[in-house]
Order: structure tokens, then sequence, then C-alpha cells
């Protein structure tokens, strides 16, 4: 009798010792069941690019928040539009999201309409984390050693200065524009596909100037092997102080490409949450924020909310300026 009796004593305390460890950690549970499978983050761009590095850095930190695994998928083409369209369009399970980049990717619905076939409302915004100035780069030999010596060429020679850029649709081509109409020139505009090819175009000298974003030549900056002559930041940068704004070269704009991560619309809200926590925690990381500083990623943190308000201004604003002056 005193044997049972202990008996049920014990598988009593077990009982309840059980109940109440599942009460204390509700969380865990719900942290177990997601992810429980490699979460896929498409880039739109090639490998080796600004964005891709980017996208590659935040995920690895991620992982250890998060508790799962990141896969990058590089899904290039018209100039990002077939990236977002497959992020946008993705299963809605949580195991599908991706790197965004404004403005890139609010002018491509504007620009280009029905053959588009995603729009803002089609992602669910989890976190910005770069905020990379645009620069205008010639050969370290180049004649051009502003940006009025260019405009002052463009003048002389209508549509002969050879000018690389981003291709429609992107920041490079808005500021282009832009620029073209300030100062009332035409250069001959020369569309690619990412920085990389721009760059072997610029040292082969098929190009004279290119448009791009300062990350992405900081490398070739250091080295000398270009040299870059404005940058679309509201004040000098760091990473490259001796270059003069383009305010200060006497063009009164501010270019600046976004980096950020988004989720297609529909997702769970309770996996966007854990998501948008984690890239949080990556941000602040000071592991994350010294390799950032290695690979001279301009850090510009945005939570969800806060990058959804801002995606929602710049498309209203785009589409205002698109409406008074298609470019």
């Amino acid at each position: 009798m005193v044997g049972k009796n202990m008996f049920r004593r014990t598988l009593l305390a077990f009982f309840i010792v059980t109940v109440a460890f599942s009460l204390a950690v509700p969380s865990m549970a719900f942290a177990q069941d997601y992810p429980r499978k490699p979460i896929t983050a498409i880039v739109a761009f090639n490998p080796g690019g600004g964005t891709d590095v980017a996208a590659r850095v935040i995920l690895k930190f991620a992982e250890k928040y998060i508790g799962g695994q990141f896969v990058v998928e590089n899904k290039p083409g018209a100039g990002g539009a077939v990236g977002f369209t497959a992020i946008a369009m993705a299963p809605k399970d949580g195991y599908t999201i991706g790197m965004i980049n404004p403005p890139t990717v609010l002018l491509k619905p504007i620009q280009e309409g029905n053959l588009v076939k995603y729009s803002l409302s089609d992602f669910e915004p989890i976190a910005n984390f770069v905020s990379d100035p645009g620069a205008l780069v010639v050969p370290p030999d180049s004649p051009f050693k502003t940006m009025m010596d260019v405009v002052e060429a463009a003048k002389a020679k209508p549509n002969t200065i050879r000018m690389g850029y981003g291709g429609p649709g992107t920041s490079e081509a808005l500021t282009l524009r832009n620029f073209e109409n300030a100062f009332g020139i035409k250069v001959r505009k020369v569309p690619f596909e990412g920085t990389g090819p721009q760059l072997t175009a610029l040292m082969g000298k098929n190009i004279d100037v290119m448009f791009t974003n300062a990350s992405e030549i900081v490398s070739q900056y250091k080295a000398k092997t270009v040299r870059v002559i404005a940058v679309g930041a509201p004040k000098r940068i760091p990473m490259m102080p001796d270059v003069l704004t383009y305010k200060e070269s006497g063009f009164d704009t501010i270019q600046l490409a976004m980096r950020g991560l988004a989720a297609p619309k529909g997702i769970d809200p309770k996996h966007l949450q854990i998501l948008s926590d984690a890239m949080a925690k990556v941000f602040n990381d000071p592991d994350f924020q010294k390799r950032a500083d290695e690979l001279s990623l301009p850090l510009d943190y945005m939570g969800p909310a806060e990058y959804k308000k801002l995606l929602q201004e710049l498309d209203a604003f785009y589409r205002a300026e698109y409406a008074k002056n298609p470019w």
C-alpha cells in the first residue's frame, strides 16, 4: 500500500511540474513551430552585387536569432522585376521572402504598368537595412574631374557622352532623367543589368561615365581604379569623405537606393513578427555592425511599420512625379 501511494505521489508531482513548465514557456512551443525548414530569400539581382552581398551577410546573422536557415536564391532580370514578382507571388507560408530595392521596386509598376505583375500592395515589409547613395563615376584617367565637366561636354556635343546606368525603372534612371532636365542636356544612355557589367564597360572605355551606388564601387574607389566625382547623399559620406555631393556639385537632388526585406502579402502575422524581431536583433548585433562596416554597407534600419509608411509615401511621390513628367 505504501508503495502504491508513493508511486501516485511521484506521478502527481511529475504531472504538476510538466503542466507548470508548459504554461511557463508558451512562446517556446511556437518558436519551435516556425521555421521548421529553410526559408528561401530571393535576390532580384546577380550574385556579387550590392543587394546580394547585403542579403547574405544580414541573413547569415539572422539564422542564430530565428533558429533556422536561410537560402539565398538569385533571380535577376528586367531590372529587378523578375525577382520582385517572384517575391510578391510566392506562397504566403513564411518560407519565401526577399530583398526589395526602393525606389526600383516602386518605379517598375509605375513606369511599365500592366507589364509588371506586382504592386506595392503585394508586399509585407519586414525591415530596411541599407540606404545607399548614388555615385557618378569615371575612369581614373578621364578628362572629367567634376560633374560640371560632364555637363559642359554634353552641352558641347549632345548625345555623345556614353552614360552607363542601371536600366529603366531604377533609381539611376530617375536620376539620369533629372540630370538631363536640370541642365538641358542629352547623353547617350547605355543600360546595364547590375554594377559589375557597368564597371567592366567603364574600364574598357566602352562608356565614359556611369551612375551607380556608392557601396558597390567603394573598393575600386579605394584602389583608385575609378574616380568618383560626386555622390547622391544629403551630405558627404564617410566611405568617400573627399567626394562632393551632387548638391555641392550644382545638381540639387538626392539619389538613394534602399535595400530591405519583405514577404508576400498575406503572410501569417506571427511569422512576420518572428522575422522582424530577428532582423532587429541582427541590426543591434555588434558583430553584424562591424561586418557591415568592413563591407561598406551604409546601414539605415527601419522596422516594419516605419518601413511600410515610407514605402507608401515614396510610392505616392513617384506616381505624382510620373504623372507630371514621365521618364
